[in-house]
């Protein structure tokens, strides 16, 4: 017997909003009729998922595993109901590092991929590389543009392009008009980072020791690329983002680029996706379009 959706979605209920009681109240049934579903549940799949301790849910192991593959299952059925309705030939979720949550993406690869393939629902989430690798082995996304940091087992990381670790100032900053700018001084100046996973901190250290700068030279940590680009603007510091060749030479809004008096280290980017079942429909044409799009010239 397949899994019940109402079941599903009635137990997804409870975990968000911490109770039978409060979940009956938000999905309009009674509190004995939850339980009773919820408890279907577990009876059908053979284990508990959920413990009531000192007023709080607490899933077990088996619920939290549940609860992600229910949320995937939900959020399919959505998708496909607003693809039936609107006339969607297909959907592609994409998973795009914070790094690129940019005008340059948006005007040279999004937005051309929208206007070329109208009929695709597209879902796009920003967030840190090695969790949206993640996300694409636990089925949450499709596929990942990610800086290729670290890919988990049993995923296929496909390399695109190199980006180029670049740092930027407010267009007024001193350093700004430096013809050459020293390490030292981007140390004085400070750094504005983006307050990282203990997993995604070690290659982001590795990249400012290749500057000879570290974790000490970061005076402030920002959670989100606009936040930063405005706190940057806003003569805070200097933000060090990865910038690939296809972006072009304009810096981001409010901004002007630190002339290093020295080379600066670069990252690969590319795409992730599961092996057994690569990107299909929208998400193809989507991966199709990316390889084009950033595809590294001459």
């Amino acid at each position: 017997m397949g899994l019940d959706l109402f079941k599903l979605r009635v137990f997804v209920a409870v975990v968000d909003h911490n109770g039978y009681s409060a979940a009956a109240g938000h999905l309009g049934l009674s509190q004995g009729t939850v339980s009773f579903h919820v408890h279907g549940l577990e009876r059908q799949l053979g284990v508990p998922l959920v413990r009531y301790e000192q007023r709080s849910v607490r899933l077990t192991a088996a619920g939290e595993q549940a609860y992600r593959w229910a949320q995937r299952m939900l959020r399919d059925e959505q998708s496909m109901v607003r693809s039936v309705r609107g006339g969607h030939r297909g959907r592609a979720t994409l998973g795009a590092s914070i790094a690129f949550e940019q005008a340059f993406f948006f005007d040279k690869v999004l937005a051309p991929f929208r206007r070329a393939h109208a009929d695709v629902l597209l879902s796009v989430r920003f967030g840190h590389s090695v969790r949206l690798a993640e996300a694409v082995a636990e089925h949450r996304v499709d596929l990942a543009y990610v800086i290729g940091w670290q890919v988990p087992a049993g995923l296929h990381y496909e390399r695109l392009h190199r980006a180029r670790f670049t740092l930027f100032v407010a267009r007024d900053h001193p350093l700004a008009h430096e013809e050459t700018v020293t390490v030292p001084q981007v140390a004085a100046a400070g750094l504005i980072a983006a307050p990282l996973d203990d997993v995604e901190r070690v290659h982001y250290e590795k990249v400012l020791d290749d500057l000879d700068l570290g974790p000490t030279d970061v005076t402030l940590e920002i959670d989100g690329i606009q936040a930063r680009v405005l706190a940057a603007a806003a003569g805070l510091g200097v933000l060090g983002i990865f910038h690939p060749d296809y972006a072009g030479p304009a810096p981001p809004s409010g901004l002007a680029p630190v002339h290093l008096d020295r080379p600066l280290p670069s990252v690969d980017v590319g795409l992730v996706s599961r092996r057994a079942d690569g990107p299909a429909g929208g998400a193809e044409d989507l991966a199709d379009w990316i390889r084009t799009a950033t595809a590294e010239r001459g």
